[in-house]
């Protein structure tokens, strides 16, 4: 190989690392506009990254989910992702029973019901109550069964609230069996969400009341009670900030996701009653998952992915040294050898080219170079923890004539760089899949990726790796 002088030194801090990267995008720093991810890298605009393979934001490009301070539990509308917790006698309804939520949809005219919670379970026959927002027009609406077999009725609002597209509000679902009556009502949230909710005060009759097949009496059920989504549908997403249930006009249950979430690589909480049950946070097997959102994030799931057009800054000659790093979270075992940040054909090696992957089926780094002849590789086997953030990445040093793996702080594996000629190609950057595929993608919650022209040393790396953990 050919070698080129190192001007590498010691900086002060992460940010003046990350200053240099010719390609930088930060979940709390990036804007989106036009469906791109503004590129804060040297390489200006022409290295945005773009959504997905559309020109603008869809279902299946990442989340960019925002953080303002404020804690919350995401769900994406994928079935499996809810927040729950196991039966206890005090959640079966009696007399009475009124279930209160905060809740912000991304559309409140929804194409399916967005569910918020109750205790029911259709698959197990232990319908008991359920609260959802009714697609198409927004109104909050109550399915309730009085055997726990049969199929639910389904009570709606009269009207459907006013709000702004992901707007908060406060929406409460009470059915009583005097009457027998269900009544809807909304509050406008102050910054206290949870205090909002538990607090009888304040609250604004939605419609009128509804009589008309409303049920005598609701079953015990035995079912878990979702708090946030529901097990076995999938919704609208929504992102909840605080929920809370009273039930007989006693508080049992108050799930304050606010207060609750104090991490992002959190699972469970203990909710505020006497009862103090756990609240666990469930996540799907595929597809986006629950997140606990304590800072600004992107969220990865089956077949989302960002991509950056071809660009000479992004390709590498013989003599070119590079760094690529990516600071994010991933949970349990990845699917094997799966990609996070490509550009190389990795389907057809050896083609010229580079690639950052998992190694095989651990959190740990992997990476290939190809110079179309031959593709020197090298895993590490220290790996990220399971549901923590991390930074890991890569290093080519042409002057030493190796590839580095980085694991946060920990160098781990190095192999030698047999490469002769030049890895560039015309293939897109992509982050979360493959270059020239998205059948091959990862799953994983995205804080920022870099790539920079030259091999950073690891005082520089510690700099990133404290930035971002």
């Amino acid at each position: 190989m050919t070698s080129v002088p190192s001007t590498v030194g010691i900086v002060a801090s992460g940010e003046d690392v990350l200053n240099d990267a010719v390609f930088w995008v930060d979940a709390g720093l990036s804007s989106v506009s036009s469906g791109a991810l503004t590129n804060l890298g040297t390489g200006g605009s022409a290295l945005n990254a773009v959504f997905g393979n559309s020109t603008s934001v869809d279902s299946f490009d990442p989340a960019l989910l925002t953080h303002t301070g404020t804690n919350y539990l995401y769900l994406p509308g994928v079935a499996g992702n809810h927040a729950s917790t196991t039966n206890n006698s005090a959640y079966r309804a009696t007399s009475s029973v009124s279930c209160r939520f905060v809740v912000s949809l991304a559309n409140w005219t929804p194409s399916a019901s967005a569910f918020l919670g109750g205790l029911y379970e259709g698959s197990t026959g232990q319908r008991s109550y359920l609260c959802a927002i009714n697609l198409t027009d927004g109104r909050p609406m109550m399915f309730m069964s009085s055997d726990g077999v049969s199929a639910a009725t389904s009570i709606f609002a009269t009207q459907a609230p006013t709000v702004s597209p992901n707007g908060y509000l406060a929406i409460r679902c009470d059915w009583l069996a005097a009457g027998p009556t269900v009544r809807f009502y909304t509050k406008q949230i102050s910054d206290n969400a949870y205090d909002d909710v538990v607090n009888d005060a304040g609250w604004t009759q939605l419609g009128s009341d509804r009589t008309a097949s409303v049920p005598v009496s609701l079953h015990q059920s035995t079912a878990p009670l979702y708090c946030a989504g529901y097990s076995t549908a999938s919704g609208t997403e929504m992102a909840f900030r605080a929920s809370a249930f009273k039930i007989d006009g006693v508080l049992q249950f108050a799930a304050d996701f606010t207060a609750g979430i104090t991490s992002g690589a959190q699972t469970t909480f203990t909710e505020s009653s006497a009862n103090a049950a756990t609240v666990t946070i469930n996540r799907a097997t595929s597809g986006r998952k629950s997140v606990a959102v304590a800072q600004p994030i992107l969220l990865f799931g089956t077949d989302d992915y960002l991509e950056v057009v071809d660009n000479d800054l992004l390709d590498f000659g013989a003599g070119n040294s590079f760094t690529v790093l990516a600071a994010l979270r991933a949970w349990g075992n990845p699917s094997s050898n799966t990609a996070l940040v490509s550009k190389v054909n990795f389907g057809s090696l050896p083609s010229a080219g580079w690639q950052l992957y998992w190694n095989g089926t651990t959190l740990a780094p992997k990476i290939v170079v190809s110079d179309g002849t031959v593709l020197p590789n090298v895993g590490s086997n220290t790996t990220l923890s399971s549901g923590a953030i991390g930074v890991i990445g890569v290093a080519r040093d042409v002057t030493a004539d190796l590839l580095r793996t980085y694991t946060n702080t920990v160098q781990g594996s190095t192999t030698t760089d047999t490469t002769t000629g030049s890895l560039a190609n015309a293939l897109p950057l992509r982050i979360g899949t493959r270059a020239d595929s998205v059948a091959q993608t990862s799953d994983f919650e995205l804080v920022a990726a870099a790539v920079w022209r030259r091999a950073l040393n690891a005082n520089e790396i510690a700099t990133i790796v404290n930035r971002y953990t």
